[in-house]
């Protein structure tokens, strides 16, 4: 008896059935969620948060627990409202984000890193230094996990620059005095060059399944 047939049935009914069953507001929600996303990332990555908030806002009010996963680098919502926040200068607004994104997403790898840094900046020291240095880590020990291995980790960091900035802010972080206008430099540095290394790895992949051709 061959079975074969049967088994496409089958598959095809469950298809029907969860197309049936969800509805195609979603489907249409999840895709505007992801243009918002990549305007607003396009936006920080030209220096210009202005036009990058009202992307973010966007998402943050229709869906506060998104979760953006691009080429293996996972950030929530909030982290990256909070971060535009931050970048215009509104410290306040910028940790009322943070502090909703705190804990929401295991895998969000700039939260802790960018709450750390605000609540410096909004005078609340106590212990922040840990919480940072603790961010920046686990920030590297991700990368150092990813990097190089499977489908998309071989595209990741090829010149360890991404890791020697990690290392770089974390030693600014040692002793006694802390420039933190360095600290924050650092940190931004680290943030535009994540997102710009999603776009490279993209590129770099398409480049290889195609062989180079335009």
């Amino acid at each position: 008896m061959n079975i074969q047939p049967l088994k496409i049935s089958i598959c095809s009914i469950l298809l029907l059935s969860l197309l049936i069953n969800y509805p195609s507001s979603t489907f249409g929600s999840v895709f505007s969620e992801g243009r918002e996303i990549m305007k607003g990332r396009d936006a920080l990555l030209d220096s210009n948060p202005k036009a990058a908030l009202p992307n973010f806002e966007a998402i943050a009010q229709s869906n506060p627990s998104y979760l953006n996963c691009a080429e293996g680098l996972c950030i929530g919502i909030w982290t990256y409202l909070g971060r535009t926040y931050h970048e215009l200068g509104n410290n306040q607004k910028a940790l009322e984000s943070l502090k909703k994104g705190k804990g929401r997403h295991r895998r969000d790898r700039f939260n802790k890193i960018y709450l750390g840094l605000v609540m410096v900046q909004t005078g609340q020291t106590q212990e922040v230094k840990v919480e940072l240095d603790a961010g920046l880590k686990a920030l590297g020990d991700w990368l150092a996990a990813f990097a190089g291995r499977g489908i998309t980790g071989q595209y990741w960091d090829p010149s360890g620059n991404l890791q020697k900035g990690i290392a770089d802010t974390r030693a600014l972080l040692e002793g006694g005095f802390i420039n933190w206008d360095k600290v924050n430099d650092k940190v931004r540095w680290l943030g535009v060059n994540f997102e710009q290394e999603v776009r490279e790895v993209r590129n770099d992949k398409q480049w290889d399944r195609t062989g180079g051709a335009d």
